[in-house]
């Protein structure tokens, strides 16, 4: 359950970090930056991933200045979806953004999300419209986009995307139960069963300056494998609820998502239909 939030900050940033020494101070203070250009009131948390680099040092001696920095320390490794899982359990904020802490996006960007959730969006998810990653891991993406699409009909670009945003409806109705390196999938298909509106948002991204990926690249058909099987994991619980709801398309996650009657285009069917068009 989420913290007690009746002295609540209006934006949390969580910012998970697993051997970020490198970076953690820079996006630190990039992101101080940018929550008070908001104008509203704000916490960070870093969610420090069992590191074994100096990370947690660093992030305590900046919040001795910046007291609304909170470092949170997992006594194991918990993988990228436990970080986000502490995320959800500890924010306290109305809005909650997930953004890695690897420098390769930037709070900077809070305005576009703070406009699709001020103006009722509950799920805004990123999209690295111009990448600048290496071509392996764009292509491992490209995979992952696929799967996706394939097994939970996601509607977006960019399934894996390092930085999201929701509301308090989307943080109290979510929870990651899964173990693995990812959880944009997961927290996908909860704002699905929990009825919630969706849309994505282009986003900055960066080169890597410091530090290595989670993500073990070299071992690529063991990663596609496990990813597969989370996937259909989550497609079956998918399939569970349909049928527990069936005969109610009004409760039926996947058929509000992809109404496509005239006069009736709602969710995310509406949502990706605006996108393409501003596209053309």
């Amino acid at each position: 359950m989420p913290n007690d939030t009746s002295h609540s900050p209006a934006l949390s940033l969580a910012l998970p970090a697993y051997n970020e020494a490198g970076n953690i101070e820079s996006v630190l203070r990039d992101s101080v930056d940018a929550l008070n250009q908001t104008g509203r009131s704000w916490e960070i948390l870093v969610i420090d991933n069992h590191s074994n680099d100096n990370t947690p040092e660093l992030v305590r001696a900046f919040s001795v200045t910046e007291p609304r920095v909170r470092l949170i320390v997992h006594e194991m490794n918990r993988y990228y979806s436990g970080s986000c899982q502490t995320a959800l359990d500890q924010a306290r904020g109305t809005y909650l953004m997930i953004m890695d802490s690897d420098g390769q996006f930037t709070a900077r960007d809070l305005p576009v999300f703070l406009e699709e959730l001020d103006a009722g969006e509950d799920f805004v998810m990123g999209w690295r419209h111009r990448r600048r990653d290496p071509l392996p891991r764009i292509l491992t993406s490209a995979l992952f986009n696929a799967m996706g699409k394939a097994w939970l009909g996601y509607p977006f670009h960019d399934l894996n995307c390092g930085i999201r945003m929701i509301n308090r409806k989307m943080i109290d109705a979510s929870e990651i139960k899964h173990t693995i390196n990812m959880a944009n999938p997961e927290l996908f298909v909860r704002a699905r069963l929990a009825g919630g509106s969706m849309t994505e948002v282009k986003v900055s991204h960066f080169e890597r300056k410091a530090g290595t990926t989670s993500h073990n690249f070299l071992k690529s058909w063991r990663l596609f494998v496990q990813v597969n099987r989370y996937m259909k994991a989550l497609h079956d619980e998918l399939k569970t609820s349909m049928r527990h709801r069936s005969g109610d398309r009004n409760h039926d996650p996947i058929h509000r998502q992809t109404e496509t009657e005239a006069g009736k285009k709602n969710g995310v069917e509406k949502r990706v239909s605006d996108i393409q068009q501003s596209e053309k």
